[in-house]
């Protein structure tokens, strides 16, 4: 009696034979996965830095002040165009090829021409106009929370 003639016989054998190597093989896959998963979650931080670098994740300035939400950490990436420094303080300007944005921060504040990359929360200040009919017409502004990279483009 061949093996078709024995399946045929007990065909709920054969689903049995099945349904344990299955279950065997999803086991496997189950405990690789959970390896990947935690391999992943030790290294998180390498991760969001090698997006960052690749240009992943990084905002463009024109949705923040159209889409911002107010408390949302987001990265750019732009080049710095002027500065202001105020006591203990400081905001520099940083534009990318969709708009600018102004940047609060307590560091250093890089030089003009520098193209920098930075973790930041989405702000915004109210300025109401009483002659525009009470018109709100402020702005969405970043406050600076790590500076990830900086690279010095200025022409001298």
């Amino acid at each position: 009696m061949n093996y078709i003639q024995r399946f045929q016989k007990f065909p709920s054998g054969f689903l049995l034979l099945n349904s344990y190597l299955l279950n065997s093989l999803f086991d496997k896959l189950r405990i690789i996965l959970m390896m990947f998963l935690v391999t992943g979650l030790i290294s998180c931080n390498q991760i969001t830095q090698t997006a960052i670098k690749l240009n992943l994740n990084v905002s463009r300035i024109d949705k923040i002040q159209t889409k911002g939400k107010i408390d949302n950490q987001v990265y750019l990436k732009g080049t710095v165009e002027s500065r202001a420094p105020f006591i203990e303080t400081g905001a520099y300007e940083l534009t990318d090829n969709t708009g600018s944005i102004w940047i609060f921060t307590t560091a250093e504040l890089p030089e003009i021409g520098t193209e920098i990359t930075i973790k930041g929360k989405i702000r915004y200040q109210s300025i109401i106009v009483s002659e525009l009919d009470n018109r709100d017409v402020g702005e969405f502004y970043i406050e600076e929370v790590e500076r990830i990279e900086a690279e010095n483009y200025e022409q001298q």
